[in-house]
Formats: structure tokens, C-alpha cells, sequence
């Protein structure tokens, strides 16, 4: 047993203070039984973004696994993956702040180079982790590379489909989010009719190319999500940041940077990413001294909830080295 396994307080769903905290809760332990095991759901607080949920699964004794999700999923978007690694891997994976169950701090003036990835130093240093593997989606892969940029805290490095940070080029729904007043009037209408109709809408035109293998529960929590309280206004606060007036900041193209990583790399890229194709992440890629790429045809942005298993077992082999 890991002796930092009782770090955090572990929170049961009716434990939250608040009924979409709860029934969210509640969607998050049904979809881990939907996959066969019980969900280890826990807070720490830190200096930098408060109150901070994640959950834990895995072997306690494993290496460590900090998986990271997109900007707008959560924590427990990962679970469907958890089935593939949890037999040797202690896996933690956090709720960014303002998604999920941890606090919706505003991102407004943040500096985000520092404050996406202050967070995960505080939880991993509570955990007694200095170097875990990461396994990031979309905006997680930004943290990933910043983790292992900036702090040397990653081990070995898996973008499970396309990761920010490598191209300031993004679809024109998502340059919008970055026009302060506009995107008030865009989430409004995104939020707008039926939340387990929206879930489904957004799985089947951003998140995958087939849809066939997403579980019930698995809708039903984007669904709960949506209704946590505070959590629209911390996303519009963080896409309002990461650019204006329809343009992406700096902080998107790490390109240069990215190719001096030196940690072993893998990239599972779909070729029907609905952000970047994977012309955007193979030219890095062969310019890193220790990476591999794999393109994984008719596969989406979170190949992981395609009906196979061809994205698990990439992560999987590649982990295991």
C-alpha cells in the first residue's frame, strides 16, 4: 500500500453540498460500475485553485499515472480507459479547476502558463508522486507538455488525440469562445434544450466518429456536468484567456519547444480529430529525440470511446515500455 494513498478526503456522493454536486457524483459511480470496478473519489486542497477532486483507481503499489482530460470533459471522461491500465498502474486523475467536482476559480488575468499545471504539482506533491507518467487529451496535453517543459515532472509522455499546444489554428466555433461579451451569448445557446440530447450531439460531432460503444452513463454524466454550478462561467473565464477576438495566444504553439522534450513520447492521433489532423503533430513528433506516432484511422478526438480497443492498447503497450 502506497503511503500516500489516504492523502485527500475521500467524498461519497451524497456527501456533496449541493444536488447537481450529488447527482453528478452519483453518474460518476454508476459509469465506473458500468466498467467494472468502484470509483475511489477524493479532494485535497491547494494554494493555488482551491479545492481540487480526482479520483483513484489501479494498483496502489503501480507506477503512478496522472491522466489529464480536455477542456471541456472531465476527470471521468477517462474512466472507459481505466479498465486497460488499472491492473498494474496507480492511476490519479483530477478534475481541472472549473470542471467536475473541483472549484470553479475565474481564470480571468491568470497567468495560464503557471496556473494550468500549479494544481497538478500541489495534488502530485500530496501524493508523494515527483514523476508520474501522464496520459493527456486535447487541452490536457497543453498541461502535459508544460509539466514536462517548465517542471520536468513527467516520466513518460501519451497524447491520447490531438493535444493543445501545437497549433494556434483552431475550428472557428471554438476562436469565438475568445470574444469576450460574444462567448456569453454563445454559451448561453449551447447550453440551450435537452442536456442529455446536447451530450450526445457533442460525443457523436466532436468527440468520436462512432458512437456505437459510448454507455448511457456515459452521456448522463457530460449531461450532469453541465449543471454544476459555476462551471460555465470558469470555462468562458478560461476561454476568454486563451485568446482575443477569434485568435489563439502564444501559449497554443509550443512547437519549438515541445521538440526538445527528451522523455519517451508516444501520440495516438486520430484521423478524424475534430480539431487537428495529424499532419499538425507528426512534423513535431519526428523532430523529438524519443517519440512515436500512431495514426489510428476513422478514430475521433477521444479515440479511447471508439468500439475497438485499438487506443487502449497503444497506451497500454506504451507505458509498459
Amino acid at each position: 500500500m502506497n503511503d500516500h494513498d489516504d492523502a485527500g478526503r475521500r467524498v461519497a456522493p451524497d456527501e456533496w453540498p449541493t444536488e447537481p454536486e450529488r447527482r453528478y457524483a452519483a453518474v460518476q459511480a454508476r459509469l465506473a460500475e458500468r466498467y467494472g470496478f468502484g470509483v475511489d473519489s477524493r479532494t485535497v486542497e491547494t494554494e493555488s485553485a482551491g479545492r481540487v477532486h480526482y479520483l483513484l483507481a489501479g494498483d496502489p503499489d503501480g507506477e503512478p499515472v496522472l491522466l489529464l482530460h480536455g477542456v471541456s470533459t472531465t476527470a471521468a471522461t477517462w474512466l472507459p480507459l481505466v479498465p486497460a491500465l488499472a491492473d498494474e498502474y496507480r492511476l490519479v486523475i483530477p478534475d481541472r479547476p472549473g470542471r467536475g467536482l473541483s472549484a470553479a476559480p475565474s481564470y480571468r488575468d491568470r497567468d495560464l502558463r503557471q496556473f494550468l499545471v500549479a494544481y497538478l504539482q500541489e495534488l502530485c506533491d500530496a501524493l508523494g508522486i515527483e514523476r508520474p507518467h501522464v496520459v493527456a487529451n486535447s487541452l490536457g496535453g497543453q498541461q502535459a507538455f508544460l509539466l514536462a517543459l517548465d517542471h520536468d515532472r513527467v516520466d513518460r509522455l501519451c497524447l491520447v488525440g490531438a493535444p493543445a499546444g501545437l497549433s494556434t489554428s483552431f475550428p472557428l466555433p471554438i476562436r469565438l469562445m475568445t470574444v469576450r461579451g460574444l462567448n456569453r451569448l454563445l454559451y448561453w445557446l449551447a447550453n440551450r434544450g435537452d442536456p442529455l440530447e446536447r451530450a450526445r450531439g457533442t460525443a457523436e460531432r466532436v468527440l468520436v466518429t462512432d458512437a456505437s460503444a459510448i454507455s448511457e452513463p456515459f452521456y448522463e454524466l457530460l449531461a450532469a456536468s453541465d449543471e454544476l454550478p459555476g462551471r460555465t462561467e470558469g470555462l468562458r473565464s478560461l476561454t476568454t484567456e486563451q485568446g482575443s477576438w477569434g485568435r489563439m495566444g502564444p501559449l497554443f504553439d509550443l512547437r519549438e519547444e515541445v521538440v526538445a522534450i527528451e522523455r519517451p513520447t508516444c501520440f495516438v492521433w486520430g484521423t478524424d480529430d475534430w480539431f487537428w489532423p495529424p499532419e499538425v503533430g507528426r512534423p513535431v513528433a519526428e523532430r523529438m529525440a524519443d517519440a512515436e506516432f500512431h495514426e489510428l484511422t476513422a478514430h475521433g478526438h477521444m479515440p479511447w470511446l471508439e468500439p475497438d480497443e485499438s487506443a487502449s492498447e497503444l497506451v497500454r503497450s506504451f507505458l509498459d515500455g
